[in-house]
């Protein structure tokens, strides 16, 4: 099999996280071919890095044909219409969550790329992260009984890199606020240990004055299976961080899941000290590798991919309802 040609797309934050501990890791599976940004100095500097060839312009990488796959790392609103262009190409394209800021959109590109036979994948890690990856099979196994419910968060004060341009604390621009940025997260989560959620009552609020959108939100899940959860998510709390956390309650016991260390904890009252626990390192941030990896074996026809558009859409179309709800004060379905 030959080694498949990728450029990334905006030359940010994520973009250095995709090259140095993705694509850096694939040897020849993959090889970043080319960087793509409107600001010339961010796509030489990663060029540079990578010995690739520089773009500033988006059409120019669409109409060079040694270059298979678009790894988009651009803000929000620029996800579907670049994905749309790059399908329309005939490229392969992984693109960063949320998979677009509209469902319609989302629908668009999930459309397109079966129809012309592409591989669109979501680059959303929980799905490739061994301690989620574990939880899931010890409930599947009955290791904590029927779940019961469920809760998901992240609470911290988003600041430093992340705001550098200025789009993600506007959601006039990003499309939404922190709900629409971690709320993909956390609904991939949720649907990964309790299966799909059909129904959402939502809260949103603002609280700093350099935000314009929502920085915090509050959501009450339904599960199809008939169980209810939670998630709540806070950018606006100057507390120690805490992210990438989910807490599954069985009839039996319940998992504790992270992305720090000890990641995966049981609990469970017929346990040595009723705990134990299952995976003690954080989650390794390698993860964008096998992220990288899925995309690429999918497209060359090797597998089936793990996170697919349509999971995308998936994980969108709990967000939007979210949003709806906090708008009509009602509880709403999930559409689709």
């Amino acid at each position: 099999m030959s080694t498949f040609t990728v450029c990334i797309v905006g030359c940010g934050a994520v973009a250095d996280w995709h090259a140095d501990r993705g694509y850096a890791e694939l040897g020849n599976l993959v090889r970043l071919a080319a960087v793509c940004d409107t600001r010339p100095e961010r796509a030489e500097a990663l060029a540079r890095r990578y010995d690739a060839r520089p773009f500033t312009r988006f059409e120019d990488v669409l109409a060079d044909p040694s270059i298979q796959g678009i790894d988009l790392c651009v803000p929000h609103h620029l996800h579907a219409p670049l994905a749309l262009q790059a399908l329309e190409a005939g490229k392969h394209v992984l693109v960063e969550k949320p998979i677009a800021t509209t469902v319609e959109d989302a629908e668009r590109m999930v459309s397109l790329a079966e129809r012309h036979g592409l591989t669109l994948c979501v680059s959303e890690q929980y799905p490739f992260s061994p301690p989620f990856r574990r939880a899931r099979e010890m409930i599947q196994a009955g290791e904590i009984g029927r779940i019961v419910t469920l809760r998901t968060h992240r609470v911290g004060y988003l600041e430093g890199i992340w705001l550098r341009d200025g789009w993600r604390q506007n959601a006039a621009i990003a499309g939404g606020g922190m709900l629409l940025d971690q709320g993909c997260h956390y609904t991939s989560i949720a649907r990964m240990m309790a299966g799909e959620i059909e129904a959402v009552a939502a809260f949103t609020s603002n609280t700093r004055s350099d935000w314009v959108g929502d920085d915090t939100a509050t959501l009450i899940l339904r599960f199809r299976s008939g169980v209810i959860g939670e998630a709540l998510y806070c950018w606006s709390t100057r507390t120690p961080h805490v992210g990438a956390e989910c807490y599954v309650y069985g009839e039996r016991g319940h998992l504790r899941i992270n992305s720090g260390a000890p990641s995966l904890i049981l609990y469970r009252p017929d346990l040595p000290g009723g705990q134990q626990i299952i995976m003690a390192e954080p989650q390794p941030m390698t993860v964008f590798a096998r992220i990288i990896e899925d995309w690429v074996l999918a497209a060359q026809g090797q597998r089936a991919p793990t996170m697919p558009g349509r999971e995308g859409l998936a994980d969108l179309r709990v967000v939007m309802a979210a949003y709806r709800s906090a708008r009509s004060g009602r509880v709403e379905p999930v559409d689709g």
